[in-house]
């Protein structure tokens, strides 16, 4: 997508979050097919359409999570100013609120703790899910990598 074509998009993408909130897959569905028509119908036609959305939605997602607008700047110092040497270690400008469905900015997190809270509990518990993930993965790696001679015969084959 060329620079002007993704700044349009993203552009779109705010037009559209006013309208329906910040839930990246209903803000995909509602302009997928006006923004790329063609895309889409081929799409459809080689079966990848449900592909085509996940790319769109994680797109969708990125510029939401990533938005950057003085007005939050400004809106923020309003808030509070002792905040501000926390909000700068964050790594992202939005949160996904689960019980919203939708991506917060952090001033409005600020503003509203009871969604603060909801952002950090599903960040956590997102965490939470790699790290079990990341055990099974060491798991794996000590299995694959383990030069017991004792090792079932199956799996001794497949590693040479």
């Amino acid at each position: 997508m060329l620079d002007s074509q993704s700044a349009a998009f993203a552009e779109r993408v705010w037009e559209v979050a006013a309208q329906l909130g910040n839930n990246a897959p209903k803000i995909a569905d509602d302009m997928m097919e006006a923004a790329f028509p063609l895309t889409c119908t081929q799409a459809r036609q080689e079966g990848a359409l449900r592909m085509l959305r996940t790319g769109i939605i994680s797109e969708v997602k990125r510029i939401l999570r990533n938005h950057d607008d003085g007005l939050y700047q400004s809106d923020f110092a309003e808030v509070c100013a002792a905040f501000a040497p926390l909000v700068k270690d964050l790594r992202s400008k939005s949160y996904f609120v689960e019980s919203a469905e939708e991506y917060v900015a952090v001033p409005d997190l600020i503003v509203e703790p009871d969604l603060l809270d909801d952002a950090r509990r599903f960040m956590r518990r997102k965490g939470v899910e790699c790290l079990v993930e990341a055990d099974r993965l060491d798991a794996l790696f000590v299995a694959v990598t383990n030069t017991n001679p004792g090792a079932a015969p199956a799996c001794q084959e497949v590693l040479s």
